[in-house]
C-alpha cells in the first residue's frame, strides 16, 4: 500500500531525494537478502553440550541408531520397520512420550523405568496392554537423557530432509570412512 507523502524541497533537488531514497531501499533489500529470515544463531556452549549429550544417548546408550539408522532416516530393525524420524510430524512433547513409552503394538521400546506401572503412558497400565505391550529398551533413560535426545533429534534430523555429508561427519567424526560414499 502506498502512503502519499509530501516532501518539501529544502535546498535539495527532487532528483537528489529520489536517489537517496532509491539507495536506501537498495541497501535495505540487500541487508534483508544477506541475512535470511529465520536464520538461527549458533547454539550457546550449554546448548551445544546438550546436543552432543543427546547424540551420544541416540548413538550409544539407547542405541536408537540400530533401528533408525545413524541419520534417523529409518530402517529395518530388530523390532520391524523403524520409522524415519526425519519425516515425523510429532511435536517435541509427543516425541518425548514415544521415547519414554515406546509405541504399543510395535517394536519401538520404552525407555522410562516406570512406563506402564501406572497410567503415565497413553493412559494404560501394563495389565491392560496385553500383546500390544512394547518391549523395554536395552537401558532406561533419565528425564534429562530423554530431553537431550529429543532436542538433538529436533536440532539435527527432524524436518531437515535427507542427510548430507556434513551431517555424517557431525555424527561419526572427521576420522572415519563411514561418510566416504556421501562425498560429492
Amino acid at each position: 500500500m502506498m502512503i502519499p507523502t509530501t516532501v518539501k524541497n529544502v535546498g535539495h533537488s527532487t532528483k537528489s531525494c529520489r536517489s537517496t531514497i532509491t539507495a536506501a531501499a537498495f541497501f535495505s533489500l540487500a541487508a534483508l537478502i544477506a541475512s535470511p529470515v529465520g536464520a538461527q544463531n549458533a547454539p550457546s556452549a550449554e546448548e551445544a553440550r546438550l546436543l552432543e549429550f543427546g547424540k551420544e544417548i541416540f548413538k550409544s546408550k539407547a542405541v536408537c541408531q540400530y533401528c533408525h539408522k545413524w541419520d534417523a532416516s529409518g530402517d529395518q530393525g530388530y523390532g520391524g520397520n523403524a520409522l524415519s524420524l526425519r519425516a515425523t510430524h510429532l511435536t517435541p512433547e509427543q516425541f518425548t512420550e514415544v521415547v519414554k513409552c515406546g509405541r504399543p503394538g510395535t517394536g519401538m521400546p520404552y525407555h522410562d523405568r516406570f512406563a506402564y506401572t501406572d497410567k503415565r503412558c497413553y493412559g494404560q497400565p501394563r495389565e491392560e496392554m496385553g500383546k500390544d505391550m512394547p518391549p523395554a529398551g536395552n537401558d532406561f533413560l533419565s528425564n534429562r537423557e530423554v530431553e537431550a535426545v529429543v532436542k538433538y533429534l529436533f536440532a539435527k534430523a527432524i524436518g531437515r530432509g535427507p542427510a548430507t555429508y556434513e551431517d555424517c561427519v557431525d555424527f561419526w567424526g572427521k576420522d572415519t570412512r563411514q561418510c566416504d560414499p556421501m562425498k560429492k
